[in-house]
């Protein structure tokens, strides 16, 4: 099963970089208040984590430490850890923290069109899960290039030039096998 490693961690912690508060990207709004991201970790998603939104001096003031927990946290609530392989794992992981819901409906779209019949439905329940991991053992190629270019076909869909060059950068740490 697949883990959050250190080295992963890592890798998300370059791809991130720190605190940023641009307000036109969505994920550095709590409640519709400008709190910014860090590491990654956005405003609403340490707010559902928390249970309250955070404060600016809060995400300015997260630690890497602190960023860990939460990516445990998160990829354990998007069901990521069954997945039987680590690489596998940190694109889907990857993915999903750029939309989960979006991420998902990717991965049933490509599990689809490889004969592996699942809802598409944005939740990575336990049919996906199994049907991610046995496309997995029977084609790894074609289930991770396939997942890999559906999903920068979704980046580049989103119709936001500002933030493209960024995305499409950050997927050459998942090059194609």
């Amino acid at each position: 099963m697949a883990q959050l490693t250190p080295a992963f961690f890592q890798t998300i912690l370059k791809i991130e970089g720190g605190y940023q508060a641009m307000p036109d990207d969505n994920g550095n709004y709590c409640d519709g208040n400008l709190v910014g991201t860090k590491y990654g970790v956005s405003a609403a998603a340490l707010g559902t984590w928390w249970g309250r939104c955070p404060t600016v001096a809060e995400m300015k003031a997260l630690t890497t430490d602190t960023a860990y927990q939460f990516y445990s946290w998160y990829f354990d609530k998007y069901n990521l850890y069954p997945i039987e392989n680590q690489k596998f794992f940190e694109l889907l992981a990857n993915n999903t923290m750029g939309s989960p819901v979006n991420a998902a409906r990717v991965e049933q779209r490509v599990l689809n069109k490889m004969g592996y019949p699942v809802a598409v439905d944005g939740i990575r329940g336990a049919t996906t899960i199994a049907a991610l991991n046995a496309a997995w053992r029977s084609n790894p190629t074609a289930i991770y290039n396939g997942i890999r270019s559906e999903w920068i076909a979704y980046l580049q869909s989103l119709k936001k030039p500002q933030f493209l060059p960024g995305w499409l950068k950050r997927m050459e740490n998942f090059p194609p096998l």
